[in-house]
């Protein structure tokens, strides 16, 4: 029952809305029509225009041949001349004209020959004067056809004016008629759209009567259901906090006896290396090598959940200063490779010196670690968009495969294995970094060739523009990162 009755009303709608659709097709067909009936007037009317200048200007041509025979004087050909230089003109413009309506076309094309003979004839009797005196001229004015040509143009032109006569009352007959049935077809249209119109609005009362009971228990069940998300979130950021907690005691715990696993094992290698057999000694170093390998993975660990606990930036600092202390940090490894660290101007931006100090030592010691024989070469710029800083770390280091670009930044991933020291962190927590400062990090490189590493801050940060956040800003390992430029391999 409850189908039947919903088809039903929809039929009926669509039934409604179909009516007034139609008359509006109707009214605009109607309008079409009546546009062109305009057209067909606009060009009758000009081409009635066009053929009346033909007449005149035969007719000026005429007035001026006779009045320079006559009296001699030249300022009489002003009118011949000025006709003369406007008839191929109007003659272009006619035969244009005839070309949407080709009915007129033979009369006008005699309109236009006539004229063109009434030129023709002026300009026999002219070069007559010019060659034989004004006496043969003026005989042969009187003895010519030019009276006969003038008629005959009269004639031709009288006959197109009744042809377009007619055609323009009728043209201005239908429209309007079509003026008329348009409007027809806008009062009909209108009266059953008010109608339409008013029958959903009684709909829609109905409607809005027939789910207000729904709407109040969808409210409650909204309210219910923002209670419980709460109610989460507050469990989750409980939890949260308390497995950063966790975290941080336990590494900050574990590093203790660590170091004093390092510490005696160390002691025994210095005591008594070579005097046990080889075997103990590989074993020793064995120990050695993992506890301090353990130490960095701790204080990567712990590197992380300060990070949530850093203040966010107070105000701007010259990013150009904070890579400079970053290669200043990292000079040792400079000089024992050789490497050349040039960059561009870089922005003054409100930023946390040392996480961006952090993140250039990151990313250079990169470049320098994952160098290929030829000597390092890091590049530093920085270009600004409609809405960001974006900054680009470039080398000519190993490079590494495109379909890792994302995978080089999680925790503990690393694309060499354990012939190249480091954590596999520095990556994941670079990332950290520029997210908590609003900002996105991705990667391009090709294999062989080298790398680029890409961050971006937004320009929110620059000075005057900077406010002291309340909260931090992040898009996050879940926002869309864009694979545009280059990464290295992993720390």
């Amino acid at each position: 029952m409850m189908i039947s009755a919903q088809t039903k009303t929809r039929r009926r709608l669509a039934l409604l809305c179909a009516v007034p659709l139609a008359f509006s097709l109707l009214f605009y067909l109607a309008n079409q029509s009546g546009d062109a009936a305009n057209v067909q007037i606009r060009g009758i009317q000009n081409l009635q225009h066009s053929i009346l200048t033909l007449q005149s200007l035969a007719e000026e041509c005429e007035t001026g041949e006779r009045g320079f025979l006559l009296t001699g004087d030249e300022r009489y050909l002003t009118p011949y001349q000025q006709a003369k230089s406007r008839l191929p003109t109007e003659i272009d413009y006619a035969r244009i004209l005839t070309k949407d309506m080709r009915q007129f076309l033979p009369r006008a094309e005699r309109v236009i020959g006539d004229t063109n003979q009434v030129f023709e004839q002026a300009q026999r009797i002219l070069k007559a004067q010019q060659e034989q005196g004004f006496a043969t001229a003026l005989d042969q004015f009187k003895a010519g056809k030019g009276q006969e040509y003038m008629d005959q143009l009269r004639r031709s032109v009288g006959e197109l004016e009744v042809d377009l006569g007619k055609s323009l009352s009728q043209a201005l007959e239908r429209q309007r008629t079509l003026s008329h049935g348009a409007f027809l077809f806008f009062i009909a249209g209108t009266i059953v759209m008010m109608s339409v119109l008013l029958w959903l609005y009684n709909a829609m009362i109905s409607y809005i009567h027939g789910t207000e009971t729904a709407q109040a228990e969808l409210e409650a069940l909204n309210i219910e259901l923002e209670e419980r998300i709460a109610d989460r979130t507050r469990e989750l950021s409980q939890s949260n906090e308390e497995l950063q907690q966790f975290a941080y005691v336990a590494s900050h715990d574990l590093q203790e006896p660590l170091r004093t696993i390092t510490s005696f094992t160390q002691l025994l290698a210095s005591r008594y290396q070579g005097r046990l057999d080889e075997d103990a000694d590989e074993f020793i170093t064995y120990i050695v090598t993992s506890s301090r390998r353990m130490t960095d993975l701790i204080n990567g660990l712990l590197t992380l959940v300060r990070l949530r606990k850093l203040a966010l930036p107070r105000g701007p600092v010259s990013i150009e200063k904070l890579l400079t202390d970053a290669t200043s940090s990292l000079q040792a490894s400079i000089r024992e490779s050789g490497a050349h660290v040039e960059h561009t101007p870089l922005p003054f931006l409100a930023a946390d010196p040392v996480q961006i100090t952090q993140l250039f030592q990151n990313l250079i010691g990169n470049a320098i670690k994952y160098r290929r024989a030829a000597e390092p070469v890091v590049k530093v710029s920085a270009r600004r968009d409609a809405t960001e800083w974006v900054f680009a770390v470039e080398d000519n280091g190993q490079g590494f495969d495109q379909q890792y670009a994302e995978r080089i930044f999680g925790l503990f991933q690393r694309l060499h294995g354990r012939d190249v020291e480091g954590t596999g962190m520095g990556l994941a927590i670079s990332r950290k970094i520029v997210e908590r400062h609003g900002g996105r990090m991705w990667a391009e490189s090709r294999l062989g060739v080298g790398s680029t590493f890409f961050f971006s801050l937004p320009i929110s940060l620059e000075p005057g523009q900077f406010q002291t956040p309340s909260t931090t800003s992040r898009r996050g390992a879940n926002s869309a990162r864009e694979p545009s430029s280059a990464s290295r391999r992993l720390d």
